[in-house]
């Protein structure tokens, strides 16, 4: 696989489900991603690109309000 491949995820919320995860998580695009750093961390799963072009990659993924 191309290490520059980056990939998307879409996840289908009601109006309700937004603006309940926006008052605990102002910021969701930077919680959904923290969420996958820390389980990879915990699995001890081990990436095959460097930090730095990690961020890049999963930096551009952004959620419409």
């Amino acid at each position: 696989m191309d290490k520059n491949t980056g990939r998307f995820i879409a996840v289908n919320l009601t109006d309700a489900e937004w603006s309940a995860l926006k008052t605990v998580a102002p910021d969701p695009v930077a919680w959904v991603r923290s969420q996958i750093h820390r389980l990879l961390d915990e699995s001890g799963v081990s990436l095959e690109i460097e930090t730095a072009e990690r961020h890049d990659v999963v930096g551009t993924l952004e959620l419409a309000d």
